[in-house]
């Protein structure tokens, strides 16, 4: 009797070890190796989820290996990674924020030399600070930037903003300023930047705050109303890091447009009578619909015109530039003739 019970019992130790057996090596134990369910979920999410640029192929295959050995196909069904439609199963890219770390996580470390390459992606001179704010804190950071995150998404915040701070304490620097050279145009300042390309990703904006914008080409300019006048511009270096935080050092800088002036030019021809020659006063850079008034002098005294009249005031025009008037002179005229409009003055070139 002893020996039929004893044999019972061996009996069943092999059948149960099994069947134990066949659970685990098919994987529905949730331990050893993967299931055919198991391969197929994880082929879906590595076909599937994004691929950051520092990251090959076969470290997303080992990230998600670790992902699918620690909760089964089954599980991340339920945790609403992956569907199950029959045999087949579809990544859904909602992730849970616990899962998305832990995905990260084991992707960094799978990489092998993840500060190294992360580095070079971002293009960081030095990457040991990468590796003292290490794995747990970057991988918050991917999870929240790089995945869609269906649960958890403030406590991701928290982790993501914790990551920014580290990198911050470690990266950021300011900028050098802008530097830029003025010219002076008419009724307005050129200001031709620095080149910036060799301090790496700054971009320059002017228009001061809340009115910034970004350079296009290598300079820009700044309207004057008049001739003269000074034109400032407000700048800005602005260096954009990977992880989206910035640092800016701002400039100011002025010039003066090109002054005013007024000055006489020979007409092809005078009609007033045989032998006369004509000159025509120009003006320019004077501000839109300004008021402008011209004396005129010949020798110092009167201008002798034959109206009388030694003065002439005009509405300057748009774009500030046009003629007083036209002054015609006898052939034997040599006087000093003279024009005048406020501090300026032109003298006859006869």
């Amino acid at each position: 009797m002893g020996l039929v019970v004893g044999s019972i019992v061996a009996l069943a130790l092999v059948v149960g070890l099994g069947v134990a057996g066949f659970l685990y090596f098919t994987g529905r134990l949730g331990i050893g190796p993967l299931s055919a369910a198991d391969k197929d979920a994880a082929k879906a999410i590595a076909d599937g989820v994004e691929k950051p640029a520092w990251a090959s192929d076969g470290d997303v295959d080992c990230a998600v290996d670790d992902l699918v050995h620690e909760h089964r196909s089954g599980e991340l069904e339920k945790r609403g990674l992956v569907d199950r439609k029959g045999d087949d199963w579809t990544y859904t890219g909602e992730w849970r924020s616990e899962d998305a770390n832990a995905y990260y996580e084991s992707l960094l470390d799978c990489t092998g030399d993840w500060a190294k390459q992360v580095g070079a992606e971002w293009k960081l001179d030095d990457t040991g600070c990468l590796d003292d704010i290490g794995t747990t804190t970057m991988a918050a950071w991917f999870a929240q930037d790089l995945l869609t995150l269906g649960s958890g998404k403030d406590g991701a915040e928290e982790d993501r903003a914790k990551a920014v701070e580290a990198l911050d304490k470690c990266y950021l620097k300011t900028p050098p300023a802008p530097e830029a050279t003025p010219t002076a145009g008419y009724r307005s300042v050129t200001f031709t930047f620095a080149d910036t390309s060799a301090e790496g990703d700054v971009t320059i904006n002017t228009g001061g705050a809340g009115n910034w914008t970004p350079l296009t080409g290598t300079s820009v300019s700044v309207e004057t109303e008049e001739g003269g006048a000074r034109g400032c511009v407000d700048a800005q270096a602005v260096t954009t890091y990977p992880w989206g935080s910035t640092a800016e050092a701002e400039e100011q800088f002025c010039g003066t447009a090109k002054p005013k002036r007024i000055w006489w030019k020979k007409k092809a021809r005078c009609t007033i009578e045989p032998g006369c020659y004509s000159f025509v006063l120009h003006y320019e850079g004077f501000k839109d619909f300004a008021s402008i008034t011209a004396k005129y002098t010949s020798n110092g005294g009167d201008c002798l015109a034959t109206s009388g009249r030694c003065s002439d005031t005009i509405t300057a025009a748009i774009g500030g530039r046009g003629t007083v008037v036209t002054w015609s002179f006898p052939g034997s005229y040599r006087g000093s003739f003279v024009a005048r409009v406020g501090n300026l003055k032109s003298k006859l070139p006869n």
